[in-house]
């Protein structure tokens, strides 16, 4: 016995039954326990995960909209400040007035950190403050693209404004989005161009007020990528993968898994659209949620069910401990009685038990026996001489027993080569030839040793069967089978399969060993001449070989092939052996 069964089994001789069908019990409703956590974990997961990407693309979509719907009406505000016609007269004559319809708008929007009107010559004219006004913004790229269109430029750093606006060194440099537009004087004339910068914190706003609607247990964030993944609002060691902002502009969002921090993270990205004649600057809203949150009610409600489970499995099992015990109560009661009988000599029996039908068929068999033993036990005491007469008894047909077994294996024997030899050549045949084959079949699979099978078949026997009688014919096969029988090696084997046929079984034999087999047989044999009466009669015989091949599926394959090659022999002129190998033209070899 193995050890590890061993140990087992010794455990469980130490417990009782009791104590194993309450373990068995509480080991059954654990293992129950566990695949409906397992199961309810799996369900759980799956919808938490629905429902946080959900979740994120609202309010990455949602984010996504408002930046889009706050742009969308900046923009038409500078659109229509610069088309307004009581302006047209103005705006290159008056500074001081155009100054005030700049600082009025500001005020209104507070965002707004600088708005100013450059000639085309790129000199700011007005400007809220007064700030860089005599100032060239020729080189400017919201004033160069300006002059030929309204134009939106994406969050950059501020360059001349950022000493201007700074009220403290260590305040953060500022960061604008740009917004201009011609502006035509009442000749149709290019004027100059309305330029408003718009400071990127109202961004952070607006998503600070996105994620008030969100419950704090969310933990949600968000994120504004630019089009190449660096982030606009984010960390600044961060960036997201442009390709999968390429497949988020191109559909509703795309879901994906950021596990580039710390903790494993569940995020949506979404792309702006613009909105009416607000082209967008093509950027892209991330919400993101730790997973640990996602799955937080997922794992809460597994280890609810475990902690249950847990209890369920007690209680189960303290109640099978208490069934048990009323099932081995009385084999327990009957195991003591039973210990009493011999060693107290005036207990013979045991007491009925009850419980359970199996106790009561259990208790009646040990009274049973034990009535039966005490009775064998009074004759035994009672009538010694005829116990001694029973042992001659059984002594002597002991005896006479063994001498018959002997003759019966001297018959069985006798039979056995009765069946497994031919009666009339004394070779193997067929039933006691396969078992040979089929061992150096096996032999060639395991380990790739060679073996061959060599088809015997004497030529024309039927005529010489009508020429010169059967009696002659069957010296001729005896003949055939002790050529065969002498030419072969001790580890082969040779069986005449019936009638004029013989097969040979030739061990560690390649192609070229076997045919050179074969070839001496049945040169040997064409110059064998078998007397019979008056007759001299030469015969010739037919050979096809067969080799064991990994192509074959078993051995049948082989003396199947074998038989064809025989057949193959027969048909080219008799006389001859025929290897069972295909020839690169396709046609068997004959050797």
């Amino acid at each position: 016995m193995p050890i590890s069964n061993w140990s087992f089994q010794n455990v469980r001789n130490k417990m009782t039954i009791r104590l194993q069908v309450a373990l068995v019990t509480a080991v059954t409703c654990i293992a129950a326990v566990g695949i409906a956590a397992v199961g309810a974990a799996m369900v759980a997961k799956s919808g938490a995960q629905a429902n946080a990407n959900q979740q994120l693309q609202t309010l990455a979509r949602n984010m996504a909209d408002r930046l889009d719907q706050h742009m969308f009406e900046r923009y038409r505000e500078i659109q229509n400040i610069a088309n307004l016609g009581p302006l047209r007269a103005v705006w290159s004559k008056d500074a001081a007035a155009t100054r005030g319809i700049l600082e009025q708008l500001q005020t209104s929007l507070p965002e707004y950190a600088w708005l100013g009107f450059a000639t085309p010559d790129g000199i700011v004219h007005a400007a809220t403050k007064g700030m860089l006004e005599g100032v060239s913004v020729a080189q400017r790229p919201w004033f160069v693209d300006g002059l030929k269109q309204p134009t939106v430029k994406d969050v950059h750093d501020a360059k001349l404004l950022d000493k201007l606006l700074r009220t403290s060194p260590d305040e953060a440099p500022f960061r604008f989005v740009d917004v201009a537009m011609p502006v035509f004087d009442s000749n149709q004339e290019l004027a100059g161009v309305l330029g408003a910068h718009m400071s990127w914190t109202w961004a952070d706003d607006v998503r600070k007020t996105v994620l008030t609607s969100q419950d704090e247990e969310s933990a949600a964030d968000l994120w504004i990528a630019a089009k190449d993944g660096s982030l606009l609002i984010g960390p600044a060691d961060r960036k997201v993968d442009p390709s999968l902002l390429a497949q988020a502009a191109k559909s509703n969002g795309v879901l994906f898994m950021d596990t580039s921090g710390a903790a494993p993270m569940l995020a949506a990205a979404v792309a702006t659209r613009g909105q009416g004649d607000y082209p967008g600057l093509g950027w892209n809203v991330v919400a993101r949620m730790p997973v640990s949150v996602i799955y937080a009610p997922a794992n809460q409600l597994v280890l609810q069910i475990l902690l249950l489970g847990g209890v369920v499995a007690a209680v189960a099992s303290a109640v099978a401990w208490t069934l048990a015990g009323s099932v081995t109560n009385p084999l327990k009661a009957l195991a003591d009685s039973l210990d009493l009988v011999g060693r107290q000599s005036d207990v013979t029996s045991v007491e009925r038990q009850n419980g359970s039908l199996d106790i009561l068929k259990l208790s009646a068999a040990v009274r049973s026996l034990l009535r039966r033993v005490g009775t064998a036990e009074s004759v035994q005491m009672t009538d010694a001489a005829t116990i001694d007469t029973l042992q001659r008894e059984v002594a002597d047909q002991k005896k006479e027993v063994e001498q018959k077994i002997l003759r019966y294996g001297a018959d069985l024997h006798a039979l056995q080569l009765l069946a497994d030899t031919d009666g009339l050549t004394g070779l193997l045949n067929r039933r006691a030839f396969l078992p040979f084959a089929e061992d150096a079949w096996n032999y060639h699979k395991r380990y790739d040793r060679p073996f061959s099978i060599l088809m015997f078949d004497i030529d024309h026997f039927k005529r010489i069967n009508d020429t010169y009688g059967h009696a002659a014919g069957d010296d001729v096969i005896r003949k055939m089978g002790e050529i065969i029988s002498a030419g072969i090696r001790a580890t082969d084997k040779v069986a005449r399969f019936g009638g004029e046929e013989f097969v040979v079984l030739l061990r560690e034999t390649d192609e070229t060993s076997a045919s050179m087999m074969a070839n001496r047989l049945r040169e040997q044999i064409a110059r064998t001449v078998v007397i019979a009466g008056e007759h001299r009669i030469s015969f010739t015989t037919s050979v096809g070989c067969a080799l064991g091949s990994s192509a074959a599926r078993d051995l049948e394959d082989v003396i199947h092939l074998a038989d064809t090659a025989l057949y193959a022999a027969k048909s080219g002129g008799r006389n001859r052996v025929v290897m069972d190998v295909v020839a690169p033209e396709g046609r068997r070899t004959a050797a």
